[in-house]
This record gives structure tokens, C-alpha cells and sequence, in this order.
């Protein structure tokens, strides 16, 4: 529960940062995120799955410094 409470903070953040900088592509993404590790509601996922899943949303994550990058002027 602990780790789906900070993976719940960090796409909130994030998809309101990515909303913000104009990039709804990538707020929904996280959205989609947050609607698959929310700690208020039980697994309904095959245990694969969820593997797939955290891999997946890792990868978001550690890519999102890059994704969100407000293009520089000039």
C-alpha cells in the first residue's frame, strides 16, 4: 500500500505538470497510471500482468524528467 500511495502522489504530479506544459498525451498516460496502482481499490489484475505493468509504469517514470522538459526558447 505504501509503494501505490507514492506512485499515486508522484502521477498526480506529474500529469498535472504534463497538463500545465501542454502535453495531454503524456498527463493521460499518467492518469492511466495513477487508475491502475490507486490504493483505494484491490488488484483486479493477473499477477504477469501487473509485472508488465510496474515495468511499464518504471519506465514512464524514469523517462518523464526527459518527456516533461519545457522546450527551452531559441
Amino acid at each position: 500500500m505504501p509503494v501505490c500511495l507514492v506512485v499515486s502522489v508522484g502521477a498526480i504530479f506529474l500529469a498535472a505538470r504534463s497538463f500545465s506544459g501542454g502535453k495531454f498525451i503524456l498527463g493521460l498516460l499518467f492518469l492511466g497510471a495513477l487508475g491502475v496502482f490507486t490504493p483505494f481499490q484491490s488488484s483486479q489484475f493477473s499477477r504477469a500482468l501487473v509485472q508488465v505493468l510496474d515495468m511499464a509504469t518504471l519506465a514512464l517514470f524514469a523517462a518523464s524528467p526527459f518527456l516533461i522538459r519545457k522546450s527551452e526558447p531559441g
